[in-house]
């Protein structure tokens, strides 16, 4: 299970849209409890991201009818 969060945090779009910001932040701030909630905020959006993507995949393969 720990290898499948890795994966799903560090590979694919997450390098785009997640690792780059992150280690942006980290680069140019100093405030660790700043850095810490950016982080959070940044994984959490990540994840609805994510998931809007998957429910967009699902509904045109399986309900979208032409």
């Amino acid at each position: 299970m720990r290898s499948l969060i890795y994966q799903f945090y560090n590979e694919g779009f997450a390098t785009t849209f997640l690792l780059k910001p992150i280690n942006y932040l980290s680069n140019n701030i100093k405030n660790k409890k700043l850095i810490n909630y950016s982080t959070f905020i940044i994984k959490f959006l990540y994840t609805i991201l994510m998931i809007f993507v998957l429910a967009l995949v699902i509904y045109f393969k399986y309900f979208y009818k032409k």
